[in-house]
């Protein structure tokens, strides 16, 4: 046999199981069945892990591989992977040479843009591919949906230089109960798309669901789907939880790596925000905030150690954090679950969010680069480690 994941690292690692992204790949497919998939692995792959999440997404037949930035489309290049990747953010006129000589994809929302991409383009003696970006309500980059045409026009002028893969736009609260303005983003959307068949023009690829709307809206699923928290086994809210069953990838986990007793009445670090009532047991582990473990879980995260919730207690250093185990047992090389299983007992990343008020793409992408990234499969047949 070989070496468990917990003999893979020394203090803390990010665990992801590709098997639960399959699964979650998987899910997608059913919802949208007959789709090209942009699979968005934009901030370091939602924080598991960008070249490693690219590649088995790839692998597993993904049309697209989706990133925010072109310095995200490049590590990806020069991984090795060819195939096709769209960024969904802004660029300079100083990075479009790096699209063409990468043969990565323009998001495009303004003619100036165009402009400048077609002008390169004709110096490269390329005709490069781009997505053309209407805001039907986010209020983000795109051309207003009722100027639409113009950008559409421009694109049609500049054929020679530009290939108009799709046009998209981006929901601003499809993971909100109320669907009404979804909805008309939605109609926004196709009405201004409808300038292909108003010219008799053959009509480019259509996108705009995202993870919440592919969980929920049939109706916007289109021609091309952009799944991404939902990938890595997160609902963009609880509106959607039931729609389908979803696998957290991702478990953060750390060593114990001393013990000690807390005297009754003593304080435990900076600030003195938490005193023992008795003399109980804690271990220090060694993650902290600058690990992605946020300072707002100071006295009220809770970790998993031999198969039982414990309490952080004190502040949330940068490196380390203290957990009462009161009259439990740890040893040194004990492995204690930040985020993830043990046992019967789960923390989910939306568990933590919730406590620190925000959203679980946040906590994910929190997990800082100084973490590795240990990746696994469901057999467990193959162990790999990143730093």
């Amino acid at each position: 046999m070989g070496p468990s994941v917990s003999d893979l690292y020394h203090r803390a690692a990010a665990v992801i199981d590709l098997a639960c992204i399959r699964h979650n790949l998987n899910v997608v497919r059913a919802k949208a069945p007959g789709r090209k998939i942009i699979a968005m692995i934009k901030a370091n792959a939602y924080g598991h892990g960008l070249m490693q999440t690219g590649a088995h997404l790839a692998a597993e037949g993904v049309d697209y591989l989706g990133t925010a930035f072109v310095e995200e489309a490049l590590e990806l290049r020069k991984a090795g992977i060819t195939i096709p990747i769209i960024t969904s953010g802004p660029f300079s006129k100083f990075q479009i040479g790096l699209f063409i000589e990468n043969q990565i994809d323009f998001t495009v929302g303004s003619t100036d843009a165009l402009h400048l991409i077609s002008e390169s383009a004709a110096f490269y003696k390329k005709r490069v591919n781009v997505h053309l970006k209407v805001d039907t309500g986010m209020m983000r980059i795109g051309i207003r949906h009722s100027n639409a045409d113009l950008l559409f026009s421009a694109a049609l002028k500049a054929e020679k230089q530009v290939n108009v893969v799709s046009v998209f736009s981006h929901f601003a609260n499809a993971d909100s109960e109320d669907l009404s303005f979804t909805r008309l983003q939605l109609e926004r959307f196709l009405e201004a798309a409808r300038f292909y068949e108003r010219h008799c023009l053959p009509k480019p690829l259509l996108q705009i669901a995202n993870s919440a709307a592919i969980l929920r809206m049939p109706e916007s699923l289109l021609d091309m789907v952009r799944p991404g928290i939902m990938l890595y086994g997160y609902h963009p809210s609880p509106h959607s939880a039931t729609a389908a069953s979803l696998r957290p990838a991702l478990s953060l986990r750390a060593k114990v790596m001393y013990f000690k007793v807390i005297l009754k009445g003593s304080s435990v670090g900076y600030g003195r925000t938490w005193t023992a009532l008795e003399n109980w047991g804690a271990v220090p582990l060694p993650v902290g905030y600058a690990d992605g473990y946020a300072r707002g879980l100071s006295n009220k995260g809770q970790v998993l150690l031999r198969g039982r919730r414990h309490l952080v207690v004190g502040t949330v250093c940068m490196d380390q954090i203290v957990v009462c185990i009161g009259d439990g047992e740890a040893y040194n090389g004990d492995e204690a679950v930040l985020i993830g299983r043990q046992g019967d007992e789960v923390i989910t990343a939306h568990d933590l969010a919730s406590q620190l008020d925000t959203i679980s793409y946040e906590v994910l992408t929190g997990i800082s680069q100084r973490v590795p990234r240990i990746f696994i499969n469901e057999k467990r047949e193959q162990e790999a480690i990143s730093k």
